[in-house]
């Protein structure tokens, strides 16, 4: 038998990793909101038909609009007619990686900075370093704004013109101090505020800098659903944490929640460099608000969104994807159940149908395409159904339901519980192991290697010593990104 052929029909390994991770995926929260509004001025787009690269019979789409192309594969092509099952939809983006300086529309740049007592000493002196590097990169025609917390937010400079504020902030940000109290959300909305109201052309993005834990006594769930909606309104937020201390579940939350970055980092030195990366990722972008929006046939629901926070308002799903910058690439795998009982007719589960919005930065206007629909049909026994998989995006696919389920290993070696964490590491090698075989991939072996890595660290290392917390801290951010792009590792 030929190698390609082996790839298809060695099925009881991808089988058993199917099953596997399909128990460990738990379901998602989904937020009832209503779906975006239509947008105007629509392009002319390419669509590719559905690929039959002879492995598999799972239909591919490919749209292309201005500054973005969009992949979408469901892992197979049918399902068993005697049962619900599980069917992987993958969406991969890629911003165009071309970065048009002459239309290159001008930043606005809010820098939320704690300034509570912990950041005392080495570093409050790097986070006046970083502002001021950050300042001394910017173009005279970008705006910023620099918002400092502690038990209150303070606008240490209005949104202006970088050229115009320069000098000040120059002789301003060497004076400041720290305090104690730590309000994170009072300088979410300072900065926020700072950038306006959207109407214009400029990118906005809010970079939040803490190294402590939230004071407030504000809900998580409120201070991310007010970050959600001005995130709607084209506003990126991005969180940084410092140190081995702060609260990263608030931290990435926020992110999400801003679809931007969260990053650890060891200490205030690293700050420079996290903050050049921003606001590189800031000038370069070329894709902004963007979402996509499906409609789920009857008998489909989502069991799991990866990448993404979706909203839901019943058959109808947003996904909102945020800001892209030149050359990024972003992935959201949907696990998605279907009962084939309540498709159109005996040989359709129906067809998943979706469209894609955003705003093209360069060419200053909105685009909406729709992707012609990914049909999934039904058949009389789980060994077609199986044959029907393509190889690659189920691997791909279940790799970033991996990354979700490494993250609990992370957790639970973090709240004491070492045994299981090494467990869940090993049982997640395993898998990766067999969708390697079936699928190979670089992305997947460095992903290999990262989990044996961790079981290692998880048996040798103490989950709250400094190193331990340091290393927790550095895990959850690296598979957060994992699942954001499907190649983190």
């Amino acid at each position: 038998m030929s190698p390609l052929r082996r790839l298809v029909f060695d099925r009881r390994s991808l089988h058993a990793v199917a099953a596997g991770c399909v128990a460990l995926a738990a379901g998602g929260v989904v937020l009832l909101r209503a779906p975006t509004p239509g947008v105007t001025a629509p392009v002319a787009v390419t669509a590719a038909p559905p690929s039959r690269d002879g492995l598999s019979r799972a239909p591919r789409r490919t749209v292309t609009g201005p500054q973005l192309t969009a992949r979408v594969a469901l892992s197979q092509g049918s399902v068993d007619r005697r049962a619900p099952g599980h069917v992987f939809a993958v969406v991969d983006l890629d911003a165009d990686r071309r970065a048009d300086e002459a239309r290159r529309a001008p930043i606005a740049l809010a820098l939320v900075v704690d300034v509570s007592g912990s950041m005392a000493g080495e570093k409050i002196v790097q986070a006046r370093r970083a502002v001021l590097d950050t300042l001394s990169a910017m173009r005279d025609d970008d705006r910023v704004a620099l918002v400092t917390y502690s038990d209150s937010a303070s606008v240490v400079q209005p949104l202006a013109r970088v050229g115009a504020v320069r000098s000040r902030l120059e002789s301003v940000v060497p004076t400041l101090e720290t305090i104690s109290g730590t309000n994170i959300p009072a300088g979410l909305e300072a900065g926020a505020a700072a950038l306006g109201d959207g109407s214009d052309d400029l990118v906005r993005r809010v970079v939040l800098v803490s190294d402590g834990r939230d004071g407030s006594g504000q809900s998580l769930d409120s201070v991310a659903g007010g970050v959600r909606l001005r995130a709607d309104r084209g506003v990126t937020l991005s969180s940084l944490g410092v140190g081995a201390d702060y609260d990263d579940a608030y931290m990435s939350r926020v992110a999400d929640a801003g679809r931007g970055n969260y990053e650890f980092l060891r200490d205030g030195m690293q700050l420079r460099a996290f903050l050049g990366r921003e606001l590189d990722a800031a000038e370069r972008t070329n894709v902004d608000r963007a979402t996509l929006d499906l409609d789920l046939p009857d008998g489909w629901r989502l069991h799991r969104a990866y990448g993404v926070e979706p909203e839901s308002r019943g058959a109808h799903l947003r996904l909102p994807i945020g800001a892209m910058s030149a050359g990024e690439h972003r992935r959201v795998v949907l696990d998605l159940v279907v009962d084939p009982s309540r498709g159109p007719d005996a040989a359709s589960a129906g067809a998943l149908g979706m469209s894609l919005a955003w705003r093209a930065v360069p060419d200053r206007r909105d685009v909406r395409l729709s992707v012609q629909a990914l049909p999934l049909a039904v058949v009389d026994d789980p060994a077609s159904a199986l044959a029907s998989r393509d190889a690659a995006v189920f691997a791909d696919a279940q790799s970033v339901a991996l990354a979700a389920r490494q993250q609990d290993a992370v957790e639970a070696w973090r709240s004491g519980r070492g045994a299981e964490a090494e467990s869940i590491a090993r049982s997640n090698v395993v898998a990766l192991q067999a969708l390697q075989a079936a699928a190979p991939s670089p992305a997947r072996a460095a992903q290999i290697a990262r989990y044996n890595s961790d079981g290692t660290h998880f048996n040798q290392m103490s989950a709250s010593s400094d190193e331990g917390r340091a290393y927790g801290l550095g895990s959850n951010a690296l598979h957060r990104r994992a699942m954001r792009s499907g190649s983190g590792y």
